[in-house]
């Protein structure tokens, strides 16, 4: 048997809608994209989302539109993919990392209060594996040190937790639609916000720093070229309906894994926050560190591919040459991201190739 780690939901309606974008000879924004911005924004219950080219674009308008920038430090976590930390790299501050909860995975908001200095200015929270970190005790926080919080939010669409969803509370949010996303436009990217005046900021730095009056153009700031197309707004639109239909489907096979793989020796996966929505994005499994990759080798000998949910990001070549962060430093995050494997999980996986990937990673534990 042949199992894929990706396999996106796109119909034969979404290409159609894609298509006519196409067709219709304007393939930069336009009222789909604008369509979309709105559909969204009701669907978080958000005031305003703009698009962008990807997670990463959207992380760093968002740090660009909350005043970012040299000789500034931002808190977030080491167990992220690279992109959370490069964005603070780009505006030119530096990223502060606090370790992780060991039965999730989320940034430990306990943590936060002693990673504070005078240089800091802003917290990025990343929402992992599809939970939300805990927000209400991150924003007393925050609000306390006069702090702007941007959501990390790629993982964690249809999330909830204490009553709060992505965007609500912070200063932005940002999304990925990126192929691996619950909806997906191949690449892509999209941050909010509950401000009028900042969201127009985050569409002129994702703009180039253009203003548009009438027929003139006019460049007022320094900004950067991270416009979605059309077409694939439109390929969003399609899913966007569908979201809560495709949640079910994700959540099922979510639970049928952890089911079967439940008090297993050797193996573990993160616990479910109580009382929240999970967004059932990845199905993560964490292994004796030395074992993973053995078992990951061996699961690919089977036909079966599944990736990394990460290694953590201080331990990364050029973070540890640049920093000179060393093994240690972040303990937990690091016992986690070298336990990682990540199995496949998608609308269209079946029971029969679940139960065949259940049955092998069984046998090699």
């Amino acid at each position: 048997m042949k199992i894929q780690f990706l396999n996106p939901y796109i119909t034969e309606s979404d290409i159609k809608e894609a298509v006519k974008a196409i067709k219709s000879g304007w393939l930069t924004y336009n009222n789909i994209s604008k369509e979309f911005e709105e559909k969204f924004a009701k669907y978080l219950g958000v005031k305003d989302t703009v698009l962008n080219s990807s997670g990463t674009a959207a992380l760093h308008v968002s740090l660009l539109a909350a005043g970012v920038g040299p000789g500034d430090e931002v808190i977030t976590t080491p167990l992220s993919y690279v992109a959370t930390s490069n964005a603070i790299l780009y505006v030119g501050a530096k990223p502060v990392f606090v370790d992780v909860e060991p039965e999730t995975g989320l940034i430990d908001v306990s943590k936060v209060k002693k990673a504070i200095t005078k240089k800091t200015k802003a917290i990025i929270p990343v929402h992992l594996y599809g939970q939300m970190a805990d927000m209400k005790n991150l924003k007393r926080t925050a609000d306390k040190y006069k702090l702007k919080i941007i959501e990390d939010a790629c993982h964690a669409i249809e999330a909830r937790r204490g009553g709060i969803r992505p965007g609500q509370k912070s200063f932005s949010a940002c999304f990925s639609f990126h192929v691996a996303k619950n909806i997906t436009s191949g690449e892509g990217g999209l941050a909010t916000s509950n401000n009028k005046e900042t969201a127009e900021r985050l569409k002129l730095y994702g703009e180039g720093g253009v203003v548009r009056t009438g027929e003139a153009r006019f460049m007022t700031m320094l900004g950067y070229k991270y416009s979605l197309t059309s077409f694939q707004a439109a390929l969003l639109l399609g899913q966007l309906k569908r979201i809560d239909k495709q949640y079910q489907v994700r959540k099922k096979l979510w639970k049928y894994y952890a089911a079967k793989l439940k008090d297993i020796d050797g193996l573990f996966f993160p616990k479910e926050v109580p009382n929240s929505k999970h967004a059932y994005h990845m199905f993560i499994i964490w292994v004796e560190p030395e074992k993973r990759d053995k078992i990951r080798e061996e699961l690919k000998k089977a036909g079966i591919q599944t990736s990394i949910h990460f290694n953590p990001i201080h331990l990364e070549p050029y973070y540890r040459k640049t920093f000179g962060f060393k093994p240690g430093d972040f303990p937990i995050a690091e016992k986690l991201g070298f336990s990682t494997i990540t199995l496949p999980l998608y609308p269209s996986l079946t029971k029969k190739e679940q139960d065949y990937i259940i049955n092998k990673v069984k046998s090699l534990l």
